[in-house]
């Protein structure tokens, strides 16, 4: 199977970050070019709007697959972070869902992002 580069869809990403930022976290827009791994999130984006936020329990200089990541995975701030990105993609989802106007343009972008 080839996996396809992950498209954000920017209306779900940008009610995803409002709805986070409620909870005291914000975010870093992604850097553009930079691809995290291969996934079929990928070939999903290409297809439907869909977001795949990161959002860290370290500082920017910590790394997964290390003992200082496991080590922060049981600590407070990921307990936080952990409730917050529950919460902010259900909250996010229900806005598009039950706007009509958000619902379309999320559509929109998509279909011009897949033919730009």
């Amino acid at each position: 199977m080839r996996y396809e580069h992950f498209r954000d869809g920017e209306v779900l990403s940008e009610r995803f970050a409002a709805d986070l930022a409620r909870t005291g976290i914000s975010l870093s827009p992604p850097v553009p070019g930079v691809y995290l791994g291969s996934s079929d999130i990928g070939n999903v984006s290409t297809r439907v709007p869909a977001i795949h936020p990161f959002v860290a329990i370290m500082d920017a200089d910590g790394s997964d697959h290390t003992p200082e990541f496991a080590e922060a995975a049981a600590s407070g701030r990921a307990r936080e972070v952990l409730v917050a990105v529950t919460e902010a993609p259900a909250c996010a989802a229900a806005d598009v869902l039950l706007s009509g106007e958000r619902r379309a343009q999320a559509w929109v972008r998509h279909r011009a992002a897949r033919t730009g």
